[in-house]
């Protein structure tokens, strides 16, 4: 079938792997973004996607998958890393694809449905999503094909996958086993509902098996001996429409270029905004001699 990279006309193409959203590392004062990166791969009898993104870029999803000239129904296979609506709401638009979920996680989802475990991201109606697919409950070291794993990888959630892609580059698609280049940097993971400890032994264990990482909220990114190479540029704009200004004001324009990426000693890495520079929030209070 057709490769993936053949579709390719965004420059973010991985081998036979194509993103088709990008994740977005941030969070507000009222909650979570939620905007997952989505992945398209073929697979020997049909096209595949780890990860489905959820209802508010459903319309950005179709329009990549048109773009792939993929349209959902050539979708046969859905590899869900977690059971978080940011992960998994637009299953509902794969009427045809099989659908992999660790045991581990499928286990845990029941749980905060019975409420015996806590987890405020997991749709209330996940088993009636499953319902109408042929879902396979997926333990460690599944074979997707030749060159694709399936792994689990406690930490974000119990049951936390991530689809390992042997070969020359050694590549990871981590949904949020690594969510973003700063926990493959610190090794520190956040939100980390399985526990610190098994979060962290997860990433450690993703950097032993790979070197080039699709991450769950950010662009694709290498690590080698001098730190992160970004393998795609970073864009995201937020607009507001506050009376009296707007409407459709843009309040932030964040631009992260790709290429090599170094995190000063003593700092964080400086992101262009508009026409000034700022500094991402680390979720630490702010330094007040610096805001001065």
């Amino acid at each position: 079938m057709a490769n993936a990279a053949d579709a390719d006309n965004s420059g973010r193409s991985l081998g036979d792997l194509r993103v088709l959203l990008a994740g977005v590392p941030g969070i507000t004062d009222r909650g979570w973004l939620g905007y997952c990166t989505v992945t398209l791969f073929p697979l020997e009898d049909g096209w595949a996607l780890f990860d489905t993104g959820q209802y508010n870029d459903r319309h950005l999803l179709l329009d990549a998958l048109r773009t792939a000239d993929v349209s959902p129904d050539d979708i046969r296979h859905v590899v869900l890393s977690h059971l978080h609506f940011d992960h998994c709401l637009n299953l509902p638009l794969f009427r045809k694809a099989q659908v992999y979920l660790s045991r581990a996680e499928r286990e845990y989802a029941g749980k905060v449905l019975s409420g015996d475990a806590m987890d405020p991201a997991i749709p209330d109606f996940w088993p009636s999503m499953l319902e109408n697919h042929r879902v396979h409950a997926v333990d460690d070291g599944f074979r997707l094909s030749p060159t694709k794993r399936l792994r689990v990888f406690p930490g974000h959630t119990p049951g936390s996958m991530a689809m390992i892609c042997d070969g020359p580059s050694r590549m990871a698609v981590c949904g949020d086993a690594v969510k973003n280049a700063w926990e493959a940097v610190t090794g520190r993971p956040g939100m980390p509902l399985a526990g610190d400890a098994a979060a962290s032994e997860s990433i450690a264990s993703i950097l032993r098996e790979a070197t080039v990482l699709v991450p769950g909220h950010d662009v694709p990114f290498a690590m080698n001996a001098d730190g992160v190479e970004f393998l795609a540029p970073f864009h995201w704009e937020v607009n507001i429409s506050l009376y009296p200004g707007g409407p459709g004001e843009t309040v932030a324009s964040l631009h992260r270029p790709a290429g090599p990426a170094r995190t000063p000693k003593g700092g964080t890495r400086r992101f262009h905004h508009k026409e000034n520079d700022v500094e991402p929030r680390s979720g630490h209070a702010p330094d007040k001699k610096k805001e001065e």
